[in-house]
Formats: structure tokens, C-alpha cells, sequence
């Protein structure tokens, strides 16, 4: 791993951070990773130094091991969520392992605090970290290696979980062949953005599907002269943008990708150079186009101000017939869902309603739009260096993996005394009451919680299967996961009665089909990235959670100019003229140093 973080530490220097010998000791021990002096020796595992075969990824400790721990909490979290959950309960049940959070805290008091633990040498046994802060401790030496025990412990669950995209997250935390944090991985193919788009209306106008850019004009046109909403007054648009056009949902990169231009994104050519797409050629024409749609009227001119929430409010109340996005998108400012509840409310027919989710459309009619994906992975768990039983982590990450992918209904191999109940899991209690302290229920209140635990392709594959295929083979893995279990009653029971299903609790009521009408369009969003990835026709971000000295310095800076100027020409007020003086202006600031700074730590990837 490139360590740039020179200046990070020479600024914490400065303020008096020393990182001493005391620090970097810790408690005594050495940072000689789990295959050094530490042994585990488990109930049915054997000890440190053996074949894999002799690790038991599931196995207890026959004695209890303490685990001292710290994490940032939300604003409105309270300690005891994390501090005596179904999840410090589980571990201790099943690990023999017992963890003590010693310091919980809202983000930026968290980030505080560390900082002064590296100093003082108070830093617990586990903790969370960015990745800006996994690179000082490894740097200071704070941090011991947990290479062997991920080698050793890993179940193949969690590992092909978290390896599905690559290596990409483990590499940013290995140097000099240790591994050193593990990764809470966001599995980049669910980062797909795809066009949202009113279907009724489409249908109702007779308009084209937006398989091009001339079928998507037409539609937008259509969306904005047509009133679609049938109210006789000209307040429709065509496509949704907000402030931050480089956002999760009613963004303006997406349509940006139709021309072969990815802003907000760090890509590498054929011959390996490293480049910033927003300050690329290939904006220009995308930005002529969305200039052109503002001044025609098609994009709402309050986006400026707006945030996706706030723009979401144009869908809620039939004002807006298209954005792009992420596969959340709908539920921004629950703006499908309020909508389908808003028809209810208004004794008008939901299930009228549709919105469909459609590929990014091709330029010209005959090569396909590359979308591109992120890898979104920046929080990691990391251990303190001399602290005995680094392979905790890795056992922890088995655990809430089995958790969620399953089969419940059964132990992991060699484990029948770890099956899980769907009562645990929804924490329902002797009398059928949901008390609202299941496993599900807290799984984000834990040191370990990545995206990869909720298997979201398999479950919306085996969803379609059942209900597209009555598939056999689909419905018994939904039975044996249980939340893929009540979601595959939901969407069934939401296919078959619409406004009138009732849900996997037996519950009829307008929030379970209002949930299921935009969910739905959640899982097509993933399909279409599944279906991208299998034709090789997926682009990838290249910087991942990486930042160099510059960016630190420059970074937000260079944003807001770039943010700026080119919400400037797409409004008009700049002609697009003005995108090559950004684009010097960005080069001149430290965009160039970036570019620099980035090239070398890709290249120090190998």
C-alpha cells in the first residue's frame, strides 16, 4: 500500500500527537501478527501453526476471551443498542467471546478520541476506522496483522461474500503483505445507477421506450408538453436533477455515461494512465445537451437549491416522469411510496400506478452505455497490535455472514448447535409478540456490519424466479433465509392482490403494497447491473476509499469549483465555452498533483 500520509501525520505532529514507543507497544505485546507468539486453541480448532482444516471458522473458545471495543454510533443511537444487543449476546453464547465497548460516540467525537487513544496508548482491543485512520496506526505501528487469521478462519461463506468484486478493499489495508483492517465490503456491482421512469405515463402518451437518446428525448419532451398528470397546467419535467448532480439518485452522471464521460470518477486508459473523468472532452456534449433541456424547460430550475429528498417531491406529487439513480432511488424522500399511499389516501385506484426501471440508453442505437460502479467500501475493523486473538474479527465476520446468508434452519457445517430460529432472528417471543430485539433487528448495531451480509443478488433472483418461474429450487433457498423468506411472501402475495395483499405477518394494510410497489423497482435496478456485469459491459472507479495528501488539502475545494461551473453551463449563465477554463482551473489547483498522487498508488497496487 502507498503511504501518503506523511503530511497527515506531520499535521497531528504538530498538535503534539507523538506516537511513542509506550503507544506503539500497547500492553506489552508485538506486532508479529497471529502466526507469532499467539496461539488459539478452541473447543474443536487446535492451535496456530497447523493446516487450514485445523482452524474451525466456528469454533468456541473454551475460555472466555475478553474483547475491548470502540465504534461510531449515530447521533440518535444510544449506547445500550450496541452495548448489550442480541449481537454481544450471540457472540458470548457462541464464541465464548465477550465484548466490552469502552467507547461510543457520534463520528467526528469518535474520530477525535482515537486520535488522542493513538497517542496515549489507550486504544482498545477492536475498534472501527476510516481509511485515513488505518493508515496512521499502521504507520505508527499500533495495529497487529490479522493475514494469517483471515487465511486460516474465514468460512467460504464470508469469504466469497466478500470477495465477489475483487480484492480491491483488502488491498487498500495491506502493506508489505500484511493485511491489517478488515473491510466492511460494499459490494460495488449494487453502485449500478439505471433510468427511472414513469411508466403509466409513458404508456398513457403512447411515447417510445427510451432505448437511445432520441427515444429518451421524446420521452422527456413528451413527459414536459403532454401533461401527463392531466391537470391541465403546464408543471411537469421531464428529468430530475438536484443540487449535487454527482449524487445517489436525480443526478446528472448517469446521462453523462451516455456519452462516454464518467464525472466524479477516477478511471485508467489502455496504457494504464489514471484520469479524472469530470475534466474529460467527453463532458461537453453531455453538458450542451443538459443545457439545452434546462432552457427548453424539461429540468426543474429550483434544482439548484434541492436536495434528491427535496426533489423527490416532484414524483410524490406526479410532477416528474424521469431520473437516474441508484436502485434506492425511489424511496428518496419516499417518493414511490408516498405517491402509491397518496392514491390510496385519495380514493383513487394505486395499483394504476407504475414505474419502471430501464438501461441507460445507447447514444447512437447500436453500441450500449457502459454504466459505471463504485467501490463505496470506507470503514474497516482493525486490532490492536499485541492483542492475543486477532482472529476474533474473522470469526465475528463468519458469524453475521451465516446470519444473513444462511440456511438458518440449520448450524454451519459441523455446527447443528448454531442454528439460528426464525424466532431469534425476528426476536419474536413465547407468545408471538415481535419485541423488536432480533438479530435482524440490530444487525447494524455491531462492529462488523458490511452491506455483503444481506445477499441482495440471490435474493432478488430467487424473488423474480418464483414469480416469473414458480422455481422450485428458488423457493427452497428463500425458505431456508429468512429474510429472503418474508420478502419472497411479500413480493408474491404483492404480484397476485396489489393494494389488497397481505403480508408475511398476516397484516393488510396500505404500507406493505406501498413498500413492495417501489421495492420492486430496487430489484429490476439490480438485475440490470447483474445483467451488465455478465456481458463484461461494467466500468469500474478506481480510487475506491483512497486519498492522497493533496486531496485532503484541495479536494473539497475543487469539488465546489467543479460543482460550480458546471451547474453554471448547464443553467445557462456560462456558455460551455467555459468547461476548458474549469478545466485548467482545476488542473492549476491541485488537480494535476491528484492525478499524480493517484497514479502512483495505483501503480503501487501492482
Amino acid at each position: 500500500m502507498k503511504k501518503t500520509m506523511s503530511r497527515l501525520l506531520a499535521m497531528l505532529l504538530a498538535v503534539g500527537m507523538v506516537f511513542s514507543i509506550t503507544a506503539c507497544s500497547g500492553d506489552g505485546g508485538t506486532s508479529s501478527g497471529s502466526g507469532g507468539e499467539s496461539s488459539t486453541t478452541e473447543s474443536t480448532g487446535g492451535e496456530s501453526g497447523g493446516d487450514k482444516e485445523d482452524y474451525d471458522p466456528f469454533g468456541k473458545y473454551e475460555e472466555e476471551v475478553t474483547m475491548t471495543a470502540a465504534t461510531a454510533i449515530s447521533a440518535t443511537a444510544a449506547e445500550t443498542d450496541f452495548k448489550d444487543n442480541a449481537w454481544v449476546k450471540k457472540y458470548k453464547e457462541v464464541y465464548n467471546l465477550a465484548i466490552d465497548y469502552v467507547y461510543l460516540a457520534p463520528q467526528e467525537q469518535y474520530d477525535q478520541r482515537i486520535s488522542m487513544m493513538m497517542v496515549d496508548g489507550s486504544l482498545p482491543d477492536c475498534f472501527t476506522t476510516s481509511l485515513i485512520q488505518t493508515q496512521q496506526l499502521i504507520d505508527a505501528g499500533l495495529l497487529e496483522p490479522q493475514t494469517e487469521a483471515w487465511a486460516n478462519y474465514a468460512s467460504d461463506q464470508a469469504y466469497e461474500a466478500m470477495m465477489q468484486n475483487g480484492s480491491a478493499p483488502f488491498d487498500v489495508v495491506t502493506s508489505d503483505g500484511e493485511l491489517y483492517a478488515m473491510p466492511w465490503v460494499q459490494p460495488a456491482i449494487e453502485t449500478v445507477h439505471a433510468l427511472f421512469v414513469n411508466e403509466k405515463w409513458r404508456k398513457d402518451l403512447g411515447l417510445p421506450e427510451p432505448d437511445t437518446l432520441e427515444n429518451f428525448e421524446k420521452l422527456i419532451y413528451g413527459f414536459k408538453e403532454q401533461d401527463p398528470n392531466g391537470n391541465g397546467e403546464a408543471d411537469e419535467y421531464g428529468l430530475g436533477l438536484s443540487k449535487n448532480l454527482w449524487d445517489l439518485g436525480f443526478e446528472a452522471y448517469s446521462f453523462c455515461n451516455i456519452f462516454g464521460a464518467y464525472p466524479d470518477s477516477w478511471l485508467q486508459d489502455e496504457d494504464g494512465n489514471v484520469y479524472y473523468g469530470s475534466v474529460q472532452e467527453e463532458m461537453k456534449p453531455a453538458l450542451e445537451k443538459l443545457a439545452q433541456y434546462y432552457a427548453d424547460g424539461l429540468i426543474d430550475p429550483e434544482f439548484i437549491v434541492k436536495s434528491y429528498e427535496e426533489e423527490a417531491e416532484l414524483v410524490t406529487r406526479e410532477q416528474l416522469g424521469a431520473m437516474f439513480g441508484i436502485q434506492w432511488t425511489g424511496l428518496m424522500g419516499t417518493c414511490l411510496q408516498s405517491l402509491y399511499q397518496n392514491y390510496y389516501n385519495e380514493g383513487k385506484d394505486p395499483d394504476s400506478l407504475e414505474w419502471k426501471v430501464y438501461p441507460l440508453p445507447s447514444l447512437d442505437g447500436t453500441t450500449e452505455t457502459t454504466p459505471i460502479i463504485y467501490d463505496n467500501t470506507s470503514k474497516f475493523v482493525v486490532v490492536k497490535a499485541g492483542y492475543e486473538h486477532p482472529e476474533a474479527v474473522t470469526k465475528m465476520v463468519n458469524y453475521i455472514h451465516f446470519m444473513g446468508i444462511g440456511p438458518q434452519g440449520e448450524g454451519p457445517e459441523g455446527h447443528p448447535e448454531l442454528a439460528i430460529t426464525y424466532e431469534e432472528y425476528q426476536g419474536i417471543d413465547e407468545n408471538g409478540v415481535d419485541q423488536g430485539d432480533g438479530l435482524w433487528d440490530s444487525w447494524g448495531n455491531n462492529l462488523f456490519a458490511a452491506e455483503t451480509i444481506h445477499a441482495n443478488m440471490q435474493r432478488w433472483n430467487s424473488w423474480f424466479a418464483i414469480i416469473n418461474d414458480d422455481d422450485a429450487e428458488a423457493k427452497e433457498w428463500c425458505e431456508n433465509n429468512y429474510l429472503a423468506r418474508s420478502g419472497a411472501v411479500n413480493i408474491q402475495a404483492f404480484a397476485k392482490d396489489g393494494v389488497n395483499m397481505v403480508n408475511s405477518n398476516g397484516v393488510q394494510g396500505i404500507d406493505s403494497p406501498s413498500w413492495q410497489f417501489v421495492y420492486n423497482t430496487c430489484g429490476e435496478t439490480f438485475m440490470y447491473g447483474q445483467e451488465q456485469q455478465e456481458k463484461d459491459n461494467i466500468i469500474m472507479d478506481i480510487r475506491g476509499a483512497f486519498v492522497s495528501d493533496t486531496m485532503v488539502d484541495k479536494q473539497a475545494s475543487l469539488e465546489s469549483l467543479e460543482l460550480q461551473e458546471i451547474t453554471k453551463i448547464i443553467t445557462g449563465e456560462s456558455s460551455i465555452d467555459a468547461f476548458d477554463t474549469f478545466v485548467q482551473n482545476w488542473k492549476a489547483n491541485g488537480g494535476d498533483t491528484i492525478t499524480q498522487e493517484m497514479q502512483e498508488y495505483i501503480d503501487s497496487l501492482g
